[in-house]
């Protein structure tokens, strides 16, 4: 408990000084390790451009759907749409992906009855709504294990590895979380950037999730107008009961304790997100990203709403308290899909 709770407060005073207010003891201490990050990120990228290292091309188009940042931006829904959309128009899509905080070692397809702890959180959602989907420390070797598996797919999309050179991509979807930005447009650890912001110039397309309504992300994405934009929502499906099988509104918890609890990369957002919706919220609670939940964490007195994602580490303990809040992608226009599209298009 008590290791739960420190790590909870660090995580909170480094979001702080990355989002909200700078920690002057934090930017004395963080700077020189944030230095030589930035230090090792370009010499990597040169590494890579000039070919000491190599990187692979497969047999058929990559997307990348990532960002620049640490913690969720919103890849999923994203990933998850473009996904479903391609295999409207009967084009055999497969996802790739890292497998992060899986026990893994090698690469592997993911099924749907697989464990969250050995495949990772993120890949067992997709595996869930009937993908196909393989995992590797390294997306060549996850996009190699897909291909020989299912030899049909004409698409790969790569959920997250932006910074991942060794795969080469045909097209690359940067996400931005319309409610954190770029943060203090650090490099990290002193900020929350993986790669500074100026790699926008070099992707085929920018993702807004969220609000894009604010001066300061305009003025943030000034520089990168040239650069295709397009605005993500989340559409509210409703809230799913996976050990009843039932589906309620949010009006059907009006006159209940309600509990949001989320081990997210931002669960503020999702916080707001239904609370904008009119839920009544009696209390929140989140943990560190990828947290793995034990059963102390289910509190029988409340009604917990949580995200998809959680929901695949806590439906091992099948509480029936338990509530999905389930949500979809909806992009202000296709133009987007189009794009991808195309790439199979020119490739066939």
């Amino acid at each position: 408990m008590l290791k739960k709770f420190l790590s909870m407060k660090l995580l909170q005073l480094i979001e702080k000084h990355w989002y909200i207010k700078s920690n002057p003891l934090l930017t004395i201490l963080l700077t020189p390790f944030s230095i030589i990050y930035g230090l090792i990120v370009r010499i990597r990228t040169i590494i890579f451009q000039v070919n000491l290292k190599s990187s692979t091309k497969l047999s058929v188009p990559v997307v990348v759907v990532g960002n620049i940042g640490v913690g969720g931006a919103g890849k999923t829904p994203l990933t998850k749409h473009i996904a479903e959309e391609l295999l409207k128009s009967k084009i055999q899509v497969g996802i790739i992906l890292r497998g992060y905080k899986g026990s893994s070692k090698t690469p592997r397809i993911v099924y749907a009855n697989d464990d969250s702890l050995e495949v990772g959180d993120e890949a067992l959602i997709y595996a869930q709504a009937g993908y196909r989907v393989a995992i590797g420390a390294k997306r060549v070797d996850a996009g190699k294990t897909l291909l020989a598996h299912y030899p049909d797919t004409q698409l790969l999309l790569a959920d997250d590895g932006l910074q991942h050179y060794y795969l080469q991509r045909d097209f690359e979807i940067c996400v931005i979380d319309s409610s954190r930005i770029f943060g203090n447009k650090q490099l990290l650890p002193l900020g929350p950037l993986r790669e500074s912001v100026s790699r926008l110039h070099s992707v085929n397309a920018i993702v807004i999730n969220g609000d894009y309504n604010s001066a300061k992300l305009n003025h943030a994405l000034s520089k990168y107008h040239n650069i295709p934009t397009y605005y993500q929502q989340l559409e509210f499906i409703h809230l799913y009961n996976p050990v009843l099988k039932i589906s309620k509104s949010i009006q059907d918890f009006q006159h209940e304790k309600v509990l949001l609890m989320a081990a997210i990369g931002n669960p503020r957002r999702f916080f707001d997100y239904l609370a904008k919706l009119g839920l009544n919220i009696t209390e929140t609670q989140f943990f560190p990203d990828h947290y793995h939940y034990q059963a102390a964490d289910i509190d029988p007195e409340y009604a917990i709403i949580t995200t998809e994602k959680d929901y695949t580490k806590l439906a091992k303990f099948n509480a029936p308290n338990i509530w999905i809040a389930v949500v979809k992608a909806k992009l202000n226009n296709e133009l987007l899909i189009s794009s991808i599209k195309n790439l199979v298009i020119k490739g066939n």
